[in-house]
């Protein structure tokens, strides 16, 4: 019995050190930190190189410092590392960033980047895009290498855009979508008011009988009275079937607008996809340096490669049968110009089914 009382006795009197050691540790902890003070910022981006760098640490600390965070020297319990972590989030090219302060008074500031498939240099932008579709201005002094996409080319967003471009699709596409509720509205007040002026005209025409007891004169006057008001009627019916024709037409320029909005979009999600497979082909990743991107009359994206060999440049022309062309033109490389000198021709045109039209 006493032996079992002492175990237990020794069991909570063990457990009662431990807790307070972790308590008085506590203490000292928070002693610790209520004095210690900042004294370094370390910035890491996880996925940067030398070649896939699009900032440095240095360019990190003077955002902060812009941005009115004084942290070096501060009191570390004093920094808000959700509130910077929130500023350096504001970057277009960041993924994601953690901020945490450790005990011995360093703040560090971990940033995972956004990995660009393509620079588009074309339409006043300079901005890089992901595989995604994550869109993001240039940051100064970057050094990213990838594939770099000029020409007369323009999105569909605009210049100072920074986010999915899905996302901006969809924003447009409410926009115009809620014009077409408005105009439902108008719709359906119009033919209201048609069905009342209509309801009106049979009204006025039954009241124009002359009454048993209604004399001659009486019954003119009231006639004159009763047709002025169906004049009116008609004229507002046709002023209702004008606007009801305005409607319809502006109807009609929405759903034009969202059918072209549907195709630059889907020929944005092609040329993303196209520079993709080219970029995660050796050959061609390694071949081409550059896509000219142009719009046709139509409306879709006409392409021209430079290659890497020779002193030419390739027609692809738009993103339609893309496997095939590229199959044409690495046929081409391998049975033609192999054979024939990297430098002989101008332009080779892949643009025609099953053959490829060089240039001098």
């Amino acid at each position: 019995m006493w032996r079992k009382f002492l175990r237990v006795l020794g069991f909570l009197i063990g457990w009662g050190v431990i807790l307070a050691y972790i308590l008085y540790a506590s203490h000292l902890a928070q002693e610790h930190r209520a004095e210690q003070r900042v004294n370094e910022i370390v910035v890491s981006m996880s996925d940067s190189t030398g070649t896939q760098m699009l900032a440095t640490s240095e360019q990190i600390r003077k955002q902060l410092k812009r941005g009115g965070f004084t942290i070096v020297n501060e009191v570390a319990d004093s920094v808000d590392a959700v509130k910077i972590s929130k500023y350096i989030a504001n970057n277009g090219f960041v993924s994601s960033a953690d901020v945490y302060v450790t005990y011995s008074g360093k703040v560090h500031v971990d940033i995972k980047q956004h990995k660009p498939i393509m620079r588009l240099l074309s339409g006043g932008r300079n901005s890089y895009i992901t595989s995604e579709g994550e869109v993001f201005r240039s940051p100064q002094g970057s050094a990213y290498y990838t594939s770099v996409v000029t020409g007369k080319y323009i999105p569909f967003w605009s210049a100072n855009y920074e986010g999915n471009v899905a996302v901006y699709y969809t924003s447009l596409v409410e926009k115009e979508d809620i014009r077409l509720a408005k105009l439902g509205e108008q719709f359906a007040e119009i033919k209201r008011d048609n069905s009342a002026c209509v309801a009106r005209k049979a009204e006025l025409r039954k009241s124009r009988k002359q009454g048993i007891f209604e004399s001659d004169e009486s019954h003119k006057q009231r006639k004159v009275g009763i047709d002025a008001e169906i004049v009116t009627c008609n004229d507002k019916l046709k002023t209702l079937k004008r606007r009801k024709t305005e409607l319809e037409k502006e109807r009609e320029r929405i759903e034009l607008r969202k059918k072209k909005l549907q195709k630059k979009c889907d020929d944005f999600t092609n040329l993303i996809n196209f520079v993709a497979k080219v970029s995660e082909d050796s050959f061609w990743s390694a071949e081409i340096v550059q896509f000219i991107a142009d719009t046709t009359s139509t409306g879709e994206i006409s392409l021209r490669l430079v290659p890497r060999s020779g002193d030419f440049m390739v027609e692809f022309g738009t993103l339609a049968n893309s496997d095939e062309k590229l199959s044409k033109l690495e046929v081409f490389y391998d049975e033609g110009l192999s054979r024939i000198g990297w430098n002989r021709y101008k332009t080779v045109d892949v643009r025609y089914n099953k053959q490829v039209v060089c240039t001098e």
